[in-house]
């Protein structure tokens, strides 16, 4: 079974890549990054792709079993778009089951409502997606945030 996961060159994401490794072994885990040239060391095969682009996954999803889609850092509402390049890749390649970092929060009480709000849609849109899933709802990670800190403020 080959599992991808996606930002595997961040610390979430290498985290779960050096336990996939451990667990089922490097050759059947798949690193999906930006830029390659920074994720030499995670000792697994590394996939470029980019959320932005659908094209990127149509390629770097091929023979892949199951996929964790690592939620983007992007403003909240280019996240859906992006991440549903990743979830129409993954449906369009064949791709079983689609794993999702989702966050726990409220959607309407906080400043970190456009986040929890994007959060919530691509849950949708697994949800829909007629892939197998499994969605984790993570507590928020404030350091990807920090440059909103001013936009949440004036929430």
């Amino acid at each position: 079974m080959k599992i991808a996961v996606t930002a595997a060159n961040g610390q979430l994401g290498s985290s779960i890549v050096n336990e996939l490794k451990r667990e089922i072994g490097a050759e059947n885990v798949i690193g999906i990054v930006r830029t390659p040239e920074k994720a030499s060391h995670l000792g697994i095969e590394v996939r470029k792709a980019d959320y932005n682009s659908r094209e990127d996954f149509n390629t770097a999803l091929k023979g892949i079993d199951s996929i964790l889609l690592i939620s983007g850092m992007d403003d909240p509402q280019k996240r859906i778009q992006q991440h549903r390049n990743v979830i129409e890749a993954a449906k369009q390649n064949g791709v079983r089951k689609v794993v999702y970092t989702s966050i726990i929060g409220d959607e309407g009480k906080t400043a970190f409502s456009p986040i929890v709000k994007s959060n919530r849609q691509t849950e949708r849109d697994v949800l829909e997606s007629g892939l197998n899933w499994v969605i984790g709802r993570n507590g928020i990670y404030i350091e990807p945030d920090l440059e909103y800190i001013d936009t949440y403020v004036k929430v």
